[in-house]
């Protein structure tokens, strides 16, 4: 018997609405639980780069932000979490293998969304293009992307969806170690965000220009951080012992993406 003759036709358009409205709705909690770094790591990063910038990378970002009234560089580092349509909802991180550092664009993305493959595709649009608009969009996607691969846990194990499934205590609340990675850890870490970006300039001034690198070196570096042992909190319970023992990579991170944004700009305004 048709399973359809039990409802009138009210009934399942109704059906069809609701199912289309589940659907939007795990689309978007899929989107939102991988924002890396938490908007005060991207604006850090973004501010640090800033710094950084030549002569002439300054004068083409105020010339790209002036499209939007009150834009600013670590304004904008955020735009992509903000716009979470499909396919870009699935451009800020890339899923290995478990164990397994070493990136197979046709295992890994097939179809060209995740980090590596769409970082590279909108700094292709950005150098081309000659629409001020669809510029200013793709400056956007860099500036975020670049910042997102550098978080570990957007270049790590799609078997847990990158930490996501990976359900721990966070000093007495129930988290995830993708979420606690995002942003609680540099919240809980000593002096909070304040000090982190004390300690990530600092480590900027350490750093030489870097040579021109490949976000997909970069991911591989973040893997290789999420393959270290202690990385997964035995037990599934962080504490401060586990702040304090991964600090000094969250800092380490930050200071690359920063130093790496602001070389990424300046080569995108001397090629243009």
């Amino acid at each position: 018997m048709d399973p359809d003759c039990f409802f009138g036709d009210d009934v399942k358009m109704a059906l069809r609405i609701f199912g289309v409205n589940v659907l939007s709705f795990l689309a978007l909690v899929l989107a939102l639980d991988a924002r890396a770094w938490g908007f005060e790591g991207h604006e850090l990063i973004a501010r640090q780069a800033q710094i950084l910038l030549s002569d002439q990378a300054r004068s083409m970002v105020k010339r790209l932000l002036a499209q939007e009234e009150g834009a600013t560089l670590p304004g904008i580092s955020t735009w992509a979490d903000k716009h979470r349509e499909f396919p870009s909802s699935t451009w800020h991180y890339v899923n290995f293998p478990k164990g397994e550092c070493r990136y197979a664009k046709m295992r890994d993305c097939p179809e060209g969304n995740c980090v590596i493959e769409a970082f590279a595709s909108q700094l292709a649009i950005f150098q081309r293009s000659k629409d001020p608009q669809e510029q200013l969009r793709a400056f956007k996607f860099v500036v975020h992307l670049l910042s997102d691969v550098h978080q570990p846990l957007h270049a790590a194990w799609g078997e847990d969806r990158g930490g996501n499934s990976f359900q721990l205590q966070a000093f007495g609340r129930g988290s995830n170690l993708h979420a606690f990675w995002d942003s609680t850890l540099i919240r809980q870490a000593e002096g909070g965000i304040e000090a982190i970006e004390r300690d990530v300039q600092s480590e900027i001034a350490r750093l030489s220009a870097d040579r021109p690198g490949h976000i997909e070196a970069w991911a591989l570096e973040s893997c290789q951080i999420v393959v270290q042992e202690g990385f997964y909190p035995a037990g599934r319970v962080v504490d401060e012992a586990y702040v304090q023992q991964h600090r000094g990579t969250v800092v380490r991170r930050l200071a690359l993406a920063s130093r790496r944004l602001a070389d990424t700009i300046n080569r995108m305004a001397a090629t243009r």
